[in-house]
């Protein structure tokens, strides 16, 4: 069971969300084990078009596996492009120099359609990684993770290796 502190931080002048803060830690089987079948039907049955869908990218955020980096809590940035995720760690599980975060972020870039950047922030350090960087690394599109269910079980199937 997944649960979040909501809390909006600003709105836009005709009411549009701004940025919101979650706070979470996941237990789902999906991130115990990643690579895993579970984890690609999570990843799967929770992509969604925009940043601002807050539950789904909260629980993409889960699935693609942040949550055995830490507690952490979210802050969407969803009013104008470029749209962005913060994950921010409280308590992360080992040195954050030595976490490496590209893998649960390109999971993320790729089920979240409009989503251009993800940064990971603890102890005034951040790390980030935008869809075009992931794209390069990928050698195609990252977002046909989202769009292609092969794609991705390919991909977590590579991590997994």
């Amino acid at each position: 069971m997944v649960k979040h502190a909501f809390t909006v931080l600003a709105l836009g002048a005709i009411g549009a969300l701004g940025v919101v803060t979650l706070a979470g830690r996941s237990t789902s089987s999906a991130e115990a084990e990643p690579g895993t079948k579970a984890q690609a039907q999570a990843l799967w049955a929770d992509r969604t078009a925009y940043t601002g869908d807050n539950s789904k990218v909260s629980a993409l955020v889960d699935d693609a596996g942040f949550g055995p980096q830490g507690t952490y809590s979210l802050s969407l940035w969803t009013t104008r492009p470029p749209y962005a995720v913060t994950i921010s760690m409280h308590e992360p599980a080992k040195p954050f120099d030595q976490t490496d975060f590209s893998g649960p972020a390109t999971l993320l870039l790729g089920t979240v359609g409009n989503l251009e950047t993800v940064h990971v922030t603890s102890q005034g350090k951040t790390w980030t990684l935008t869809a075009r960087e992931a794209t390069a690394i990928l050698g195609h599109d990252v977002k046909t993770l989202g769009t292609d269910r092969a794609a991705l079980e390919d991909y977590l199937s590579d991590q997994r290796d």
